[in-house]
Parts: C-alpha cells; sequence; structure tokens
C-alpha cells in the first residue's frame, strides 16, 4: 500500500514536470516550431524582381529615299583678249571673266541603306524616352548640271582683223558627279501615346551631329575640265522628325517600325585638283531624306533596380 502510494505520487509528480515543460517550450516557439534560444529562424520573405527595366539597347535597319539636294558652283565664261599684228598674227594680251551663275539644276541624290545602334531609357508611366544613337548611311552618287560654260574672243584692234581669226568655242554643259557618305550621332526624344494590347505608337524628334566624307569632283561634257577637284570632310548640325509604333514581343523586347525625316545638314568638295590648280568648291546643301527602318528594342536590368520588394509572409 505504502508502496503503490508512493509510485503514484512519483507519476503524478513527473506528468506536471512534462505539462510544465511543454507549456515553456510553446511559449519559446511562439507556436511557430522554432525558438531563438534553440538557434533556429524563420525563413526570410521571398524577394519578387521586375520582369526589365527602363533602360535598352537599340538596333535598326532601314532605307532613305533622298531628297533631291541643293547644289552651288560658281561658273564664269572666259574672254580672251588679243592683239593684232602688221603680218596679221594676233597676241593674246590678258583674259577675263564674266559670272554667268552658281545655280546647279537637275540636282540628285541616290537612294542607300543605312544602320543605326545606341542605348536609351524611359521614363514609365510618363511615356517619355531618350536615346542616343549612332548611324551610318552608305555612299551615295550626287550629280547636278552647273551653269552652261564657254570661251569668246576679242579683237583689241579691229581696225587690223587677223587673217585667221580665233573661233570662240562653244557653250556646252559640263555636269558635275561626285558622291557622299555620311556618319550620324543623334539624341532622340519619344512621346509614348499610350499601350494598346501590345501596340504602342509614338512621336519623336532628334537633333545632332553628321560627319560627311565627300569624294573628289569629276565634270564630264566640257574638255576644258578635265581635272577632279579633291574631297573634302565635314561636321554639320543634322535634326530629324520621327513617328511609329512599337510592338512589344516580350517583356524585354519591343518591335519598332517607324518612319523619319532626316536632315544632315551640309557638306562641300575641296578646292585643288588634280593638276594643282584652285577651283571654287561645289556646296551641297540640304542633304535630307525621308525613311522607313525597323528595329529592336532589348531591355535590360530590374524594374526595381533602385530598391528591394518583398512578397508578404504566409
Amino acid at each position: 500500500m505504502t508502496f503503490s502510494l508512493k509510485a503514484g505520487i512519483a507519476l503524478a509528480a513527473l506528468a506536471g514536470a512534462a505539462a510544465v515543460a511543454g507549456s515553456a517550450s510553446a511559449a519559446d516557439l511562439g507556436g511557430n516550431g522554432g525558438s531563438i534560444k534553440d538557434g533556429y529562424m524563420s525563413p526570410m520573405p521571398e524577394i519578387v524582381r521586375g520582369a526589365a527595366g527602363p533602360c535598352y539597347f537599340r538596333a535598326d535597319v532601314g532605307y532613305s529615299w533622298s531628297q533631291d539636294p541643293e547644289l552651288t558652283w560658281p561658273v564664269n565664261n572666259q574672254n580672251v583678249h588679243y592683239t593684232v599684228d602688221g603680218a596679221g598674227d594676233y597676241t593674246e594680251t590678258y583674259r577675263d571673266s564674266t559670272f554667268v551663275g552658281d545655280s546647279v539644276s537637275n540636282a540628285s541624290r541616290d537612294n542607300s541603306a543605312f544602320g543605326e545602334v545606341g542605348v536609351g531609357c524611359g521614363s514609365g508611366s510618363r511615356g517619355l524616352r531618350g536615346e542616343m544613337m549612332f548611324g551610318y548611311h552608305g555612299d551615295r552618287k550626287i550629280d547636278g548640271e552647273p551653269e552652261n560654260f564657254a570661251i569668246t574672243y576679242t579683237n583689241d584692234t579691229p581696225l587690223t582683223p587677223p587673217t585667221t581669226p580665233p573661233v570662240d568655242e562653244p557653250v556646252v554643259d559640263d555636269p558635275l558627279h561626285t558622291s557622299v557618305q555620311s556618319y550620324s550621332m543623334m539624341f532622340n526624344a519619344y512621346k509614348d501615346l499610350g499601350k494598346y494590347g501590345n501596340v504602342t505608337p509614338y512621336l519623336g524628334a532628334g537633333v545632332g551631329v553628321a560627319y560627311h566624307i565627300v569624294d573628289e569632283t569629276y565634270f564630264t561634257g566640257n574638255p576644258n575640265l578635265t581635272n577632279r577637284i579633291e574631297g573634302n570632310r565635314d561636321i554639320a548640325f543634322a535634326w530629324s522628325l520621327m513617328a511609329g509604333i512599337g510592338y512589344q514581343l516580350s517583356d524585354r523586347a519591343i518591335l519598332d517600325v517607324g518612319y523619319r525625316y532626316l536632315d544632315l545638314g551640309e557638306a562641300e568638295t575641296g578646292r585643288v585638283d588634280n593638276a594643282g590648280f584652285v577651283n571654287p568648291r561645289v556646296e551641297l546643301d540640304d542633304l535630307a531624306s525621308h525613311e522607313i527602318k525597323v528595329g529592336l528594342r532589348y531591355h535590360f536590368g530590374q524594374s526595381d533596380c533602385c530598391a528591394a520588394e518583398y512578397a508578404p509572409m504566409k
């Protein structure tokens, strides 16, 4: 009886201690199955990353329909003065010239393909974007027809006519020919006009500089213009107007199809020809074109580039 009583008391005490220990352990774990005192930490919340950042690489190719440029090259007709001696022979005394004009008619410039690469960034909800683009326009042949050229002879001793008077050289055409290739660096600004499904129309404008490489100039049709005027390199102000659409291919890639009016400014040739003579410069103004281009914008980085976001704990 005494043993049974003692055993019962011991079992009751053991059960009570176990209950107290279990309660304390539950309190330490905060009901989540772990305790900081026991070296256990709750799992961190999952970091949520955005799909694509606001900045992008861009590459475009396209075709350029050139407008007829404005060309100028001054033409001066030559007047040869001479005298006649008693034997009827003539001697050239001096020459002067008469300015005919500097307009070049029927000016034309070939079309060409072009390509561009660059980077840009957008402002997100405001729909504003900015880009820096580097482009290349292929070699474009330029032709035109300056004013007609002639040489006339004037006898300064009309009372003693020569036995074999010089014959005036007839008026001749002297079409000019050259070519130009251009590099451009443009800063473009765009306004996206809202998103309609996967399509976003936009308007834009750009300013920048053009670097022109003008080839040597030669003439045809005039036997007095057989030399070639040296080429030249020029830097000019450039500007553009644009419109197009962007089609969302994925969360990072956008197909861009657009129109651009591009004015690459002006350029000019050198003055010295291949015989060492100094000539007037051929001036090429208003090197403008209408263009259609297709490109790809690829966004890089994350949309939450500056602050981390966390998923709520479950």
